[in-house]
């Protein structure tokens, strides 16, 4: 009688590692960083097309409105103070938009369209890694890759600012389990880093402003004194 001897049926047991959960949640915290930080970069570079955008309309608005002005109504200015104007008109409209055309050739709707499907994708990934706590390490593998592809749709880097945006939202997060005080200053560090953000994307166009307003006064303040 022929008896051979079979395998019991029987499915491999999943198990999961103390390595495999550490890996696990280093990953869950990393990518959720990562996903926060293409989200702020996709942010911040829809502040700059917009602000470029406004330097056209603002060298639209000095630029030709002034000087418009002052040929209907010159006759009612001094006449260093239509000067100082039609000089102001024409200093602001000219730097506002050569700085809008320079910012609107870096790109940055379409920087901040890439950043922000990188982000998405980011995200769908780590949603599968937060609802899946026992994955085994062939799963891992493959979110893994899944990650890198992710990333590899932006040709470029988030900034610096930007990640540290996303770590403080993340010690927002943390503090509201600990308590008011820890939430506030969680809150007050979070708000630097938005003014300083702001600061960034702005300061060269308030520049632009300041500037020519500093000039001409000192310019309408020193043919004032002359002429008198």
């Amino acid at each position: 009688m022929d008896v051979r001897l079979q395998r019991p049926a029987t499915q491999p047991q999943s198990w999961y590692s103390a390595e495999l959960f550490a890996a696990r949640a280093r990953y869950l915290r990393d990518w959720t960083i990562v996903k926060r930080a293409r989200f702020n970069a996709a942010k911040r570079f829809e502040r700059k097309h917009d602000a470029s955008t406004l330097a056209f309309a603002l060298a639209g608005v000095v630029g030709i409105a002034l000087p418009f002005y002052t040929q209907l109504f010159g006759s009612a200015l001094a006449p260093h103070s239509r000067s100082v104007l039609e000089f102001y008109g024409y200093i602001t409209g000219a730097l506002s938009l050569g700085l809008g055309l320079v910012e609107q050739a870096k790109g940055y709707e379409s920087r901040s369209r890439r950043f922000d499907e990188c982000g998405r994708r980011v995200n769908a990934i780590v949603r599968k890694l937060r609802n899946n706590p026992t994955l085994d390490e062939m799963t891992l593998d493959e979110l893994v890759r899944e990650y890198e592809r992710a990333i590899d749709i932006c040709d470029v880097n988030h900034d610096a600012i930007d990640h540290e945006i996303a770590l403080s939202e993340e010690e927002r997060e943390a503090a509201r389990s600990q308590g008011a005080a820890e939430t506030r200053t969680a809150e007050r560090r979070l708000h630097k880093l938005r003014a300083w953000e702001t600061l960034g994307i702005y300061w060269l166009y308030g520049l632009v402003l300041v500037g020519p307003t500093l000039l001409s006064l000192l310019i309408w303040w020193l043919l004032g004194t002359q002429s008198t």
